[in-house]
C-alpha cells in the first residue's frame, strides 16, 4: 500500500478516534457554560430585562452544548469498551431531558419577559416626560410669581431651573422674567418635540424578535429530544414522544370508529322498525 494512503488512514482514525471526539465535545460544553456563566450572574430572577438577557445567551449559544452531545454520542459508539465514554453520553443524554423542556419553557418566559419589558421602557418614557412637563409648570409659576430678582433667583435654584449669573439678576425684573420664561419655552418645545417622537413600543414591533426565538425554542427543544433519552428508556426522548402521539391518534381512530359503528348499527335498527310498521 502507499505510503500517502497509510498516512491517510491514521490521519482519519485519529480524527475521528472517540477519546479525540470526547474531548471536543467537553470544549463544546465548556465554552456554552462560560458564555451563560457570563450573563447569569448577579442572579436578577425576576428582573424582565435579566430574563431576556438570559434567554437570548441561550439560544444563540444552545448550539455548542447540542454538538458536543452529538459528538460525544458519536465517541461512544466508536469506543464500546470504554466506561468513561458510556457512562459519560448517557449522562449528558439524561441531562439533555432538562434541556428538551428547558427550550419548551423559554418560549412563553421570553415572550412575557419581552412584553413586560417593553411595557416597562414605556412607563418610565411617559413618567420621565410627566415629570419634565410637572417641572416646567411649576417654574413657570415661581416666575409668575417672584416679587423680586432675589426671590426669582431663590426659586429658580429651588426647583433646579436655569442658573442666574449676577449680570442677569441685576436686569429689572420683568425683563428678567422675560428672560428666563423665553427659556422655559424652549425647553416647552424640547419636551414636546420629545413626547412626538417617542411613540410607546406597541408589542407588534417585538413580534419579529419574539417569533424568531420562538421558532429557535422549538428548533433546539427538538434537537435535544432527537438526542435525550430518560433514565430506564432505550428509546430518545423524540421517538417516545412520537410513539405516544402515535398512540393517541389510533386511540382518537378508534374512538371514531367506534361512533360510526354505533351510529350505524342504530340507523339499521331504525330502518328494521320502519319495515315492521310498514309490515303491520
Amino acid at each position: 500500500m502507499p505510503p500517502s494512503s497509510e498516512s491517510s488512514r491514521s490521519g482519519t482514525a485519529v480524527l475521528f478516534s472517540a477519546p479525540g471526539l470526547s474531548v471536543v465535545a467537553l470544549v463544546l460544553f465548556g465554552l456554552f457554560a462560560s458564555q451563560v456563566a457570563a450573563v447569569l450572574f448577579p442572579l436578577q430572577l425576576f428582573d424582565p430585562a435579566w430574563q431576556l438577557r438570559l434567554a437570548g445567551t441561550l439560544i444563540n449559544t444552545a448550539a455548542f452544548p447540542l454538538l458536543g452531545l452529538a459528538l460525544l454520542q458519536i465517541a461512544a459508539e466508536l469506543g464500546p469498551h470504554d466506561p468513561l465514554l458510556k457512562n459519560r453520553a448517557r449522562l449528558c443524554a439524561q441531562l439533555a431531558v432538562a434541556a428538551a423542556l428547558g427550550f419548551l419553557l423559554l418560549l412563553p418566559l421570553q415572550t412575557i419577559a419581552g412584553l413586560r419589558t417593553s411595557r416597562t421602557a414605556n412607563n418610565a418614557q411617559a413618567a420621565r416626560i410627566q415629570g419634565a412637563e410637572a417641572k416646567l409648570k411649576a417654574l413657570r409659576q415661581a416666575v409668575a410669581g417672584a416679587a423680586s430678582n432675589a426671590d426669582l433667583n431663590q426659586q429658580l435654584q429651588k426647583l433646579q431651573g436655569p442658573v442666574l449669573g449676577p449680570a442677569d439678576i441685576a436686569q429689572p425684573l420683568p425683563l428678567l422674567k422675560a428672560q428666563v420664561t423665553a427659556v422655559l419655552d424652549q425647553a416647552a418645545l424640547q419636551i414636546s418635540s420629545e413626547r412626538e417622537a417617542s411613540q410607546p413600543r406597541t408589542p407588534l414591533l417585538l413580534l419579529p424578535e419574539l417569533l424568531r426565538n420562538g421558532i429557535a425554542c422549538l428548533a433546539l427543544a427538538l434537537g435535544f429530544a432527537a438526542l435525550a433519552v430518560r433514565p430506564g428508556s432505550d428509546d430518545s426522548l423524540l421517538q417516545e414522544c412520537q410513539e405516544g402521539w402515535g398512540w393517541w391518534q389510533r386511540r382518537l381512530e378508534r374512538r371514531r370508529a367506534a361512533r360510526r359503528g354505533g351510529a350505524g348499527a342504530l340507523a339499521a335498527h331504525l330502518r328494521e322498525l320502519g319495515r315492521g310498521d310498514r309490515d303491520s
